[in-house]
């Protein structure tokens, strides 16, 4: 609860992780004597702002991660409902579901990715404030590389002016009842984004970046898991 707004997160873990280039899902990987998935939540659920968790995950894993929700809970006690529910065949899909299954007592939904296992819980206490003026808020980081848009042959067309870009990450804070009807509009008109985000913006809506922490990375290729291990070893005991 924040402000007397009731809080909802949808976790979307339902990815199959091609890029990983290993069987399995990518979000049942361990690093650091934990699985992926299992970081996330940790750290998520270190914030008291969020009420209720939905975590959308693969159809074939549904029992065994329920099963690992149970131990989770006992071992770090959470303290909150955490629900598991199915996913669709696009992560855009699966987030959509997520908000089907919520209902209409939240006020604010937090969507974040299952394989981002270091988010700083306190990111969204620092941030959250922002949504008074703004329809969502949004974790990023300023751009440190030189950035250059091409053609479809690969040739530069310009240069970017590298302080008017961020990378986006989540967690992304969104009035839940808004990105709803985003949701809804995309699928209508059959309009995919890469991020919720991108949904809300087409619709018109004011979307703040906050600037987040740069271990937050997104685990995606076999390299992630090397960063994702220098940075449990980089961190001390107890700030993870």
């Amino acid at each position: 609860m924040y402000n007397g707004k009731r809080i909802g997160a949808i976790i979307p873990a339902a990815g199959i992780g091609q890029r990983m280039k290993r069987t399995g899902h990518k979000q049942f990987l361990t690093v650091g004597g934990k699985e992926i998935l299992e970081w996330t939540l940790y750290n998520l659920m270190k914030t008291v702002t969020i009420d209720e968790v939905w975590i959308i995950a693969p159809q074939a894993s549904i029992e065994e991660l329920k099963d690992k929700i149970k131990r989770w809970n006992i071992l770090y006690d959470f303290n909150r409902p955490i629900h598991v529910r199915p996913g669709g065949e696009t992560r855009q899909a699966s987030v959509f579901k997520g908000l089907s299954y919520i209902d209409n007592s939240v006020d604010w939904v937090v969507v974040h990715d299952g394989v981002r296992p270091f988010v700083d819980s306190s990111w969204l206490e620092n941030n959250l404030h922002h949504m008074s003026d703004s329809d969502a808020v949004v974790a990023a980081i300023p751009s440190i590389d030189t950035l250059k848009q091409v053609d479809e042959r690969g040739y530069v067309v310009s240069t970017l002016d590298r302080s008017c870009v961020w990378q986006i990450q989540t967690p992304q804070v969104f009035v839940y009842k808004e990105l709803l009807a985003a949701h809804y509009k995309a699928i209508e008109s059959m309009f995919e984004a890469t991020d919720d985000a991108g949904l809300v913006e087409r619709l018109g809506y004011k979307v703040m970046l906050c600037e987040a922490n740069r271990n937050n990375i997104k685990i995606t290729t076999p390299e992630d898991l090397v960063f994702a291990e220098a940075i449990i070893n980089s961190l001390k005991a107890g700030d993870l």
